[in-house]
């Protein structure tokens, strides 16, 4: 399910969540707070991203970027929770907020300078552009004006000064908190290069000050998860963690002991997903149920800390069902009645439409956890009337009835959620989804298949498209459509030509010297 990289934040399922956008961006607004009237309180730039830095210039402030979508929760969640906050508005006040929404003529190529692909991402650059820090979500909320002010300070970008605290560089408070409180896990680097990001961010943990234990912990719980990301095929297969993952593991386990200081770093903690779980499966010291109770404490107290909201408390709990059914083999019966329990007391609780939109989607992959997708449907279903964005229900719908076995059903949610999303960029990423399971569920039905395959391919069809999220897209559908006529190769293969031929003439429209242009050229090479 999509709901999936809610809770179950391994840095593999991050860097596929979200989206973004770059320096050619949409007309400048009359009244920037009146467009973005989602996220009142903050005074919104009203022009481009262009114009933002050259305020910035003037002004001497940084930037605070904001990107994300209409119809995605977790954005929803942060408009409620964190921009409405008096004391983060106020802090505002001292950068240049600019608010980008991902389906904004020009998101797409914005992505590309900025490096963002999840919806949302909360950036801080200086006047030339360079990321100073890039925040996380789910954190305590007290905690989001604190991080922005480190980046008011003379401050490195976080790339630059993890470089040299990994060489042996000592850090200051300061730095520290700045590496510290710099979402790594939303960095989009490639997996190759895990095993490298973990040990520098284990060896910038220990250039921090001895005093500040919070920040050294946050370090090395992403520095953990990076190093489970690293091994996460081997792990599939039932290969022993590394000596090195399992020092992890053992670090980890001792960072745990005190459930209220772990609590303090959940966002840092919820990157410890599957693969960092079947290491602790496979290593003994600690032996796995030590490990278990100790990480089940810690998000035990998580949940009870009122810092964080009700999202965030039921991704704890669904962060421990997780690690029981991994860890453990199964989650008790016990457990699975008192999860069940708080689930149904947060749905039946009021909440604005945002609020509640966090909630639906931490809700989901805990009743996947325990195997009840049938009641979720029945939510998700209840949940269509009170949305604005019903589409993206639709194809939660669709998952869930796919997994049910209802294959026509699913069919047809897909259909409707593609049918009904707006936004450029939302549409071809609704539209590849129906493809895809028209691809898996009735991959005979040609027809279809190119019908629904040129379509979507149109989405593309407009300047400055295809970039960074869309273009990760459009090369999974690449993979998808050969994988798909690899199994009947004959028949399939004029379906394919037709959707190159489709895209070839987007495709020439766009300048050789273009990031677009090698993506788009390359879709389906070798079928015409």
């Amino acid at each position: 399910m999509r709901h999936s990289a809610t809770l179950l934040l391994s840095l593999s399922l991050l860097l596929a969540a979200c989206g973004s956008r770059e320096a050619a961006q949409p007309p400048a607004a009359a009244n920037a707070s009146a467009r973005h009237a989602d996220a009142p309180g903050i005074d919104w730039f009203s022009g481009d991203v262009d114009a933002a830095f050259t305020a910035a210039r003037a002004q001497h402030k940084p930037v605070f970027l904001y990107w994300g979508a209409v119809w995605c929760p977790p954005c929803q969640q942060i408009k409620a929770t964190v921009f409405s906050r008096p004391d983060f508005i106020a802090k505002t006040k001292l950068f240049i907020p600019v608010y980008l929404d991902g389906d904004d003529p020009g998101a797409q190529k914005a992505a590309e300078q900025f490096r963002v692909t999840g919806y949302p991402t909360l950036l801080v650059l200086n006047e030339q552009r360079e990321e100073l820090m890039r925040i996380s979500s789910g954190m305590d909320l007290s905690q989001y004006a604190t991080v922005l002010d480190l980046s008011l300070g003379d401050i490195h970008p976080a790339s630059t000064l993890l470089a040299a605290a990994a060489g042996g560089q000592s850090l200051s408070e300061t730095e520290c908190r700045q590496l510290a409180y710099t979402a790594w896990g939303l960095e989009e680097i490639d997996a190759t290069a895990y095993g490298a990001q973990s040990q520098r961010l284990a060896a910038a943990a220990m250039q921090c000050p001895a005093a500040q234990s919070v920040e050294r912990a946050r370090l090395q719980f992403v520095a953990a998860a990076f190093a489970a990301d690293a091994e996460a095929e081997a792990l599939k297969t039932g290969a022993a963690p590394s000596a090195a993952l399992r020092q992890q593991v053992a670090r980890v386990h001792a960072l745990l002991a005190d459930p209220a200081a772990a609590a303090a770093n959940a966002d840092a903690i919820a990157y410890l997903g599957e693969s960092f779980f079947r290491a602790v499966k496979a290593t003994d010291a600690p032996a796995p149920a030590a490990f278990y109770q100790r990480f089940a404490a810690a998000m035990e107290a998580v949940a009870a800390r009122p810092e964080f909201v009700a999202a965030d408390h039921l991704a704890a709990l669904g962060n421990r069902l997780q690690a029981a059914k991994i860890i453990n083999g199964r989650i008790e019966p016990t457990d699975a009645t008192q999860a069940r329990a708080r689930v149904d007391a947060a749905l039946a609780g009021k909440q604005s439409a945002y609020v509640r939109s966090g909630i639906i989607n931490a809700v989901l992959p805990i009743f996947e956890l325990l195997g009840q997708n049938e009641e979720a449907y029945r939510i998700v279903q209840g949940e269509l009337a009170k949305t604005q964005t019903p589409y993206y229900y639709k194809a939660d719908l669709a998952d869930l009835a796919e997994q049910l076995g209802r294959n026509d059903e699913a069919l047809e949610w897909s259909r409707q959620a593609y049918a009904e999303s707006r936004g450029v960029a939302t549409r071809f990423q609704w539209g590849r989804l129906y493809l895809t399971m028209l691809l898996r569920l009735r991959p005979d039905d040609t027809a279809s298949i190119r019908s629904v395959g040129i379509q979507v391919l149109q989405e593309l069809a407009g300047e400055d498209r295809i970039y960074r999220r869309a273009r990760q897209r459009l090369g999974q559908l690449d993979h998808e459509l050969r994988a798909w006529s690899a199994a009947a190769a004959p028949s399939r293969g004029p379906v394919l030509r037709a959707l190159r031929q489709q895209l070839q003439g987007t495709c020439t429209k766009i300048p050789a010297n273009e990031p677009a242009r090698a993506s788009c050229d390359a879709f389906l090479a070798g079928t015409a």
